[in-house]
């Protein structure tokens, strides 16, 4: 089975039971830590796509982790998991949790993407744009990329917006190479 499909079903199935026991922002904040968590630890990762390692040492690792900083919904959720074999897919339902979270709070990520970082007028100007844009609340995430020269890349979702200086050169010579100098008869 897809593993996005997957982390779908269950993300979906946590995030409406935290809407039942009105847990939402608990939930949302646990996951965020258990994708920080995932992300950073290369051996967590590991330990949970093992299938080697016995699930009970599994669960006592989880636990001993995330036992202090977890809503009991959570960390009885991931012991579910545990204890059902789907590990694995627990940095992925996270990060659908967060999604998810976002999607209910009519939240916007939009990645934006420049040679250097903007200055505080050009990231407002930027999130007024896009909230007028999208009728969404609009979480500006920067990244910095050389390769751009100047301008930016906007994205968000499936789509981008892209006024960099890089792909103005890429269009130009895309534009040349169509321009045949080849005269006939000669």
């Amino acid at each position: 089975m897809n593993v996005t499909l997957v982390a779908e079903r269950y993300a979906d199935a946590l995030f409406q039971l935290a809407l039942e026991k009105n847990a939402v922002e608990e939930i949302y904040q646990d996951n965020l830590l258990i994708t920080k968590t995932c992300d950073e630890s290369k051996e967590l990762r590991l330990l949970l796509k093992s299938p080697i390692i016995h699930s009970e040492k599994k669960r006592l690792i989880i636990s001993e982790i995330f036992a202090k900083g977890l809503n009991p919904i959570t960390m009885a959720y991931m012991l579910i998991m545990i204890r059902k074999r789907r590990e694995a897919y627990i940095p992925e339902i996270a990060r659908q949790v967060v999604e998810e979270y976002k999607e209910y709070k009519n939240i916007l990520t939009v990645h934006f993407a420049s040679p250097e970082k903007p200055d505080a007028e050009n990231r407002k100007l930027v999130i007024e744009l896009m909230k007028n844009y999208t009728k969404a609340n609009v979480e500006l995430v920067e990244e910095i990329d050389k390769e751009l020269i100047g301008g930016f890349v906007l994205s968000w979702h499936d789509k981008q917006y892209d006024a960099s200086i890089s792909r103005e050169i890429e269009d130009m010579r895309r534009a040349m190479a169509k321009v045949n100098l080849y005269l006939k008869g000669f």
